[in-house]
C-alpha cells in the first residue's frame, strides 16, 4: 500500500505551473526561515479555526500571554551577559597572540567565540519558545561569517606568490583533464580564491540548513513515485483514492516530460520537496548529501546525472606496473553531458529548482539568479558561474582535444569581481539589492576586492552616522586591528576613529582592563587624552589602583595620563563665580581628590608638586583659605626627601634650594613654590590660633560688688579677683608666647629669602624660552603676591597693634620701603593707604605712651 494514500481525500488538485514550490521558498530557508510545505485543505481548517479563538481571546489569556512577555524580558538579561562576555572573549584573544604568525589563530579565536556566543544565544532562546532569528544573532552570524571570509581568504593571500607561475605540465605525454585543473589551482592564487569564496558562501549556508528538516522526516526510503506506480499497477481493478487528473502511463525518467501528464498528486509534491532540499544541498556544497537523497527517494538517475560534471582522469596512462588497472574517474564525455545539462536548465518543463541544480554543474547564470534570494545567494551564483567559465576555458585551451562547443551566452556569464558586486548591488531583486548595501555585506565586498582603502571609508561612513551598536563597533575594531597585524597600508586617522569608537563604548562599562587595552592601539597621543579622560570619572582608590595596573600592562604612559588627568579636572567649571564665603564645594573636593593620581608612584613626586601648587594658586585666588590647605595636605611629608634623592650627586638641601639653582628648573620651582604656600597657609593658621586666643581664652574681668554688697560676697569678689588675676596673667604669657609664634611666621612670609615670597630663584638666570604653562604660572604667582604679601602684613600690624608693640609696627615701613625686598612693589595705592592709616595709628598710641612717633622716649 502507498504510503498517505488516506490523505488523498484531502488533496486538493494543483494545476501543472503549480507543481513546484514558489522561488523564495528555498532561499529563505538559508536565512534562517523553515520551507514552505504544501497545506491540506483540513489544516488549513484547523489554522482558520485556531485565529479565530484567538480573535475571542479572554481576560485570563491576554494575562497568560503577558506572563510569556516577562519571560521574554527575563530572557533578556542572560543575553546582555552573553553580549558582554564577548567583549572579554575577544580580548582575550586578541591579547594572547602578538605575533604576525599568529595572526591567523587569533582569527580562528574570533570565529569560535562567535560560534560560542550564537549557541549560548539560541539556548536562551529555546527557553522562551521563539524560532525568529533577532537582529543580535544575524548581526553576529554575519560577523562569524565575515571573520571566516578573512581567515581564508588572507591565508592564501599571504601565503601565495606575488605573481602566476607557467604549468609544469609536459603536453607531450597524454594528460587528462584533471591534471590540468589541479595545475590550474596550484599556479593561479586568482582561481584558488574564487573557490575559496565559494567554500566560504557554501559554509555559511551550511550552518542554517543544518538547523531545518531533511527529505527524510517526511518520507522513508522507498520506490520512485511509489503513489503513481500503485495506480498503474492497480489500472484494471481500480483504486479508492487515486490521482485528481490523468497521469502518466509509464514510470521512466523522462515520461513526464514526453508525455505531458503528471505524476500522482502526492508524488508532485514529493517531488517538489525533493528537488528543493536537494538544491539546499548543492548550495550547501555537499553534492553526496544531494545524491544521497535522490536514492533514498528511490530516483536513482538523479544521483547519477549530478556526477557528469566530473572531469575526466585515466590514472593508467601513467601506471608503471603493466599487469595492474586502476579505475578511470569522471566522464569522459564531460562537455556532452554539459551541454545537455545547459539545455536542460532553459527546460520550463522541468521544476525550477532541478534547473537551478543543473545550471549550478554547468555555468548557466541566468537560472541560478532566478532562484537567489539573498546577497550570499546571488554572490554564490556568479562565483560558481565565474570559477567554471574559467576553469572550462583553461581546459579547452590546454588540452589537445575536441570538445562539444558551448552556447555563446554560457561564456558571456564571465565577469570580473568589481561588475558581480555591481549587479548584485542594481539586482531587480530587491531583497538582494537591500542586502548589498547592509554594512557587513559591504565589508565582505571590499575584502573579497581586497580593497582596503574603500572598506576605510565606508567604516567611516558607518562611523558618522551613529547607528552602530557596540558589537558591531567591536568587530570593526578587531577588523582593523587585523588588518594593522598583517601590513596593510590603512588610512591611520580612520582606524583610530574607529578604534576610538569602540574605546568610548568601553569606558561606559567601566572596566578598565578593557579600556586600557584598545586605548594602547591608539596613537600616543590618542592614548593619553582618552584614557585620561577615561580616568576622570573614577573615584574609588582600589579602583584607582586596577586602573594604574592596568594601563601598566599594556605600556600606556602612566605618568603623563595622571598629570593630564589632574589638569583636566583642575580646569573643569573655572568660569564658576567662587563662593564668596569661601567654603569648600563638591567640585573644590573634586580637584584635590583628583590630586591622588600622582602620589602613587614616587618617581612622580615633582611632579605631584607641580599640580598642586597650580591647584593651590587657584583657591587662593578665589580666597578659598580651607581648600587650599586640603590640596596642600595631599602632599606627602616626604616629597622633597623624595625629590632629592633621585639627584644623589648633589648635595641637595633645603638650605642649598633656596640659594642655589641645584636642581633642575621645573623641580627647584616645584619645591621652593611648595615652601612658599606652606610658609603662607602656617602663617594663616598660625594669626587664627592667636585671634581665637586673644579673643576667646581672654579671662573675663570679675565685675565688683554693689555696695550694698554682704561679708560674704565681698569675700567672695576678692577671691574672684585673685583668680582673674592668675589667669590673666597666665593668658597673657601664653599669648606672648602665641604673638611670638605668629610674628615668626608671618615674618616668614614677608621675608621668604632669596627673591622673597613666590619669587622663583631662576628668574634673570635661565635663557630658556617660558611655555605658556609656566607664562601662565608667573603671572598668577604675581597676582597671588599682591593679594597676599599685603594681607600678610596688615595682619601682622595687627598681632602688634593687638598687643601694644606699636615701635615695632612702625619698622614695618622701613621693611616695605626695602629695597632689598621690594615689598611696596606689590602694594596697590589703596593698600598702602590702608597700611600708612594703620602705622599712623601706632604713631598716635605711641605718642599716648609720651614717646615721639617713631617709639623713642622723648
Amino acid at each position: 500500500m502507498p504510503r498517505r494514500i488516506s490523505l488523498m481525500q484531502t488533496t486538493m488538485p494543483r494545476e501543472e505551473n503549480n507543481t513546484s514550490l514558489g522561488r523564495s521558498d528555498l532561499f529563505d530557508a538559508f536565512n534562517g526561515s523553515m520551507p514552505s510545505i504544501t497545506i491540506a485543505p483540513h489544516e488549513i481548517r484547523n489554522i482558520m479555526a485556531t485565529n479565530a479563538e484567538r480573535s475571542n481571546m479572554t481576560i485570563r489569556e491576554l494575562m497568560d500571554d503577558s506572563m510569556a512577555t516577562g519571560f521574554v524580558l527575563k530572557a533578556n538579561e542572560p543575553l546582555r551577559e552573553v553580549h558582554s562576555k564577548l567583549l572579554y572573549d575577544f580580548l582575550e584573544s586578541a591579547q594572547a597572540r602578538n605575533s604576525e604568525l599568529q595572526v591567523f589563530e587569533t582569527v580562528a579565536d574570533f570565529i569560535q567565540n562567535c560560534t560560542e556566543t550564537l549557541e549560548s544565544m539560541r539556548e536562551i532562546k529555546s527557553k522562551v519558545e521563539t524560532t525568529e532569528l533577532t537582529p543580535e544573532e544575524i548581526s553576529l552570524e554575519n560577523e562569524r561569517n565575515t571573520w571566516r571570509l578573512v581567515y581564508c581568504l588572507y591565508q592564501n593571500r599571504l601565503d601565495s606568490i606575488n605573481y602566476d607561475s607557467q604549468m609544469d605540465i609536459d603536453i607531450s605525454t597524454h594528460i587528462s583533464e584533471k591534471e590540468v585543473i589541479d595545475a590550474l589551482f596550484k599556479n593561479n592564487k586568482l582561481i584558488r580564491e574564487y573557490q575559496l569564496i565559494i567554500d566560504w558562501l557554501e559554509r555559511n549556508a551550511l550552518d542554517q540548513a543544518d538547523r531545518l528538516p531533511s527529505i527524510e522526516t517526511y518520507t522513508d526510503k522507498t520506490v520512485a513515485w511509489e503513489n503513481t506506480l500503485h495506480q498503474l499497477q492497480n489500472k484494471k481493478v481500480g483504486i479508492s483514492f487515486g490521482s485528481s487528473r490523468p497521469i502518466v502511463s509509464s514510470l521512466d525518467p523522462d515520461a513526464p516530460i514526453r508525455e505531458g501528464k503528471p505524476l500522482h498528486d502526492l508524488d508532485k509534491e514529493d517531488d517538489a520537496r525533493l528537488e528543493k532540499r536537494m538544491l539546499i544541498e548543492i548550495r550547501c556544497g555537499r553534492l553526496q548529501k544531494a545524491q544521497a537523497l535522490a536514492i533514498h527517494c528511490g530516483q536513482h538517475w538523479r544521483s547519477a546525472c549530478l556526477l557528469g560534471w566530473v572531469h575526466y582522469y585515466d590514472p593508467n596512462y601513467k601506471n608503471q606496473i603493466k599487469d595492474e588497472k586502476y579505475p578511470v574517474e569522471g566522464n569522459p564525455n564531460r562537455s556532452l553531458w554539459k551541454l545537455c545539462a545547459w539545455e536542460l536548465s532553459n527546460d520550463i518543463r522541468v521544476g525550477q529548482y532541478y534547473r537551478a541544480i543543473y545550471s549550478s554543474l554547468c555555468g548557466n547564470i541566468n537560472q541560478l539568479l532566478s532562484i537567489a534570494n539573498s546577497w550570499q545567494d546571488g554572490l554564490w551564483a556568479y562565483m560558481k558561474t565565474l570559477l567554471d567559465i574559467k576553469v572550462e576555458a583553461e581546459v579547452r585551451g590546454f588540452m589537445p582535444k575536441s570538445y562539444v562547443p558551448l552556447p555563446d551566452e554560457y561564456w558571456k556569464g564571465e565577469n570580473s569581481l568589481e561588475d558581480i558586486f555591481d549587479e548584485l548591488e542594481a539586482s531587480k531583486n530587491s531583497a538582494i539589492s537591500i542586502q548589498a548595501n547592509e554594512p557587513a555585506h559591504k565589508i565582505q565586498k571590499y575584502l573579497i576586492l581586497d580593497n582596503i582603502p574603500m572598506l576605510m571609508e565606508d567604516l567611516e561612513t558607518i562611523i558618522n552616522q551613529k547607528t552602530c551598536d557596540g558589537q558591531f563597533l567591536r568587530f570593526i575594531a578587531h577588523l582593523v586591528l587585523f588588518l594593522r597585524q598583517i601590513g596593510k597600508n590603512l588610512n591611520e586617522k580612520i582606524a583610530d576613529k574607529i578604534l576610538l569608537e569602540y574605546v568610548k563604548v568601553l569606558m561606559e562599562l567601566g572596566d578598565p582592563t578593557l579600556v586600557a587595552y584598545y586605548v594602547s592601539t591608539l596613537g600616543r597621543d590618542a592614548q593619553i587624552i582618552n584614557y585620561a579622560k577615561f580616568l576622570e570619572h573614577i573615584q574609588d582608590n582600589d579602583q584607582r589602583t586596577k586602573c594604574l595596573s592596568a594601563a601598566e600592562a599594556v605600556n600606556l604612559d602612566i605618568f603623563a595620563i595622571t598629570k593630564l588627568v589632574v589638569e583636566n579636572i583642575r580646569q573643569k567649571n573655572l568660569e564658576m563665580i567662587p563662593d564668596l564665603k569661601g567654603e569648600i564645594t563638591e567640585t573644590d573636593l573634586e580637584k584635590i581628590n583628583a590630586l591622588d593620581w600622582l602620589i602613587f608612584y614616587p618617581s612622580q613626586r615633582d611632579e605631584a608638586l607641580w599640580q598642586t601648587n597650580a591647584l593651590i594658586r587657584y583657591f587662593l585666588t578665589s580666597e578659598k583659605l580651607d581648600a587650599a590647605r586640603k590640596a596642600f595636605n595631599k602632599i606627602p611629608e616626604d616629597a622633597i626627601e623624595v625629590i632629592l634623592e633621585e639627584y644623589p650627586a648633589m648635595e641637595n638641601t633645603i638650605e642649598n634650594l633656596m640659594s642655589k639653582n641645584l636642581l633642575p628648573k621645573k623641580a627647584s620651582s616645584s619645591i621652593r613654590e611648595y615652601l612658599c604656600y606652606k610658609s603662607y597657609l602656617d602663617a594663616q593658621e598660625g594669626f587664627q590660633e592667636w585671634f581665637s586666643h586673644f579673643h576667646h581664652a581672654r579671662p573675663t574681668p570679675v565685675e565688683e560688688p554693689s555696695a550694698y554688697a554682704t561679708f560674704t560676697e565681698k569675700v567672695a569678689f576678692e577671691h574672684r579677683s585673685s583668680q582673674y588675676k592668675t589667669e590673666m596673667k597666665r593668658w597673657k604669657s601664653t599669648m606672648q608666647q602665641h604673638t611670638k609664634a605668629v610674628k615668626q611666621l608671618l615674618f616668614n612670609v614677608i621675608l621668604f629669602p632669596d627673591g622673597g615670597w613666590l619669587c622663583d630663584s631662576y628668574n634673570g638666570t635661565s635663557n630658556e624660552p617660558l611655555t605658556p604653562e609656566e607664562v601662565l604660572r608667573e603671572h598668577q604667582m604675581e597676582k597671588l603676591r599682591k593679594l597676599c604679601i599685603p594681607k600678610i602684613v596688615l595682619l601682622l600690624h595687627t598681632v602688634m597693634s593687638e598687643m601694644n608693640e606699636h615701635s615695632e609696627c612702625l619698622e614695618l615701613a622701613d621693611i616695605i620701603a626695602s629695597e632689598q625686598h621690594e615689598i611696596y612693589k606689590v602694594f596697590t595705592k589703596e593698600k598702602l593707604r590702608e597700611i600708612f592709616r594703620k602705622l599712623c595709628e601706632s604713631s598716635l598710641a605711641l605718642m599716648n605712651q609720651k614717646k615721639d612717633p617713631w617709639g623713642y622716649p622723648k
